[in-house]
């Protein structure tokens, strides 16, 4: 099996190209999109069946067979809930960053709520890999026009 990668090239004329592979996965579970909040609420969150272990493992099982290295943007939530797997990601050489703590879109959060989210998951993520996260993705793409307040932070 081939595992499709975008590959980015650096380089310059005078400069051999280095090729980087670019793959991030989102570390969350089924029932924590965005397409799912007007169906399930989060209070119920600590009742489901969570699948994410389970597939996290698969995801790095095959990465490691594929020597490819991976982003996991990470809620807090599942850190919190999951943290042998946070440092198993961590231990297998891949990077942690955040998605927050519970999936909640940029453009529904005011500058404090978003910053104190931002915060609390950074710091929980960095507490349990050991590791320091400078990554952060929105969920469900929610930089949108009228978030231009997350700029400056």
């Amino acid at each position: 099996m081939d595992l499709n990668r975008e590959q980015v090239s650096y380089g310059s004329a005078d400069q051999p190209a280095a090729l980087a592979d670019v793959m991030s996965v989102d570390v969350e579970d089924y029932f924590q999109v965005s397409a799912m909040e007007g169906i399930i609420d989060r209070r119920d969150w600590p009742s489901m069946a969570c699948r994410v272990e389970r597939n996290v493992h698969e995801i790095l099982d095959l990465f490691d067979r594929h020597q490819a290295k991976a982003t996991f943007f990470t809620l807090g939530w599942i850190a919190r809930r999951y943290p042998d797997l946070i440092r198993e990601i961590a231990k297998r050489g891949h990077e942690i960053a955040s998605h927050g703590m519970q999936h909640i879109r940029v453009s529904s959060q005011s500058p404090e709520a978003f910053r104190s989210d931002v915060r609390e998951s950074r710091a929980l993520l960095e507490d349990i890999s050991g590791s320091v996260v400078l990554g952060y993705r929105a969920a469900s793409f929610s930089l949108t026009p009228g978030t231009d307040w997350l700029m400056p932070f």
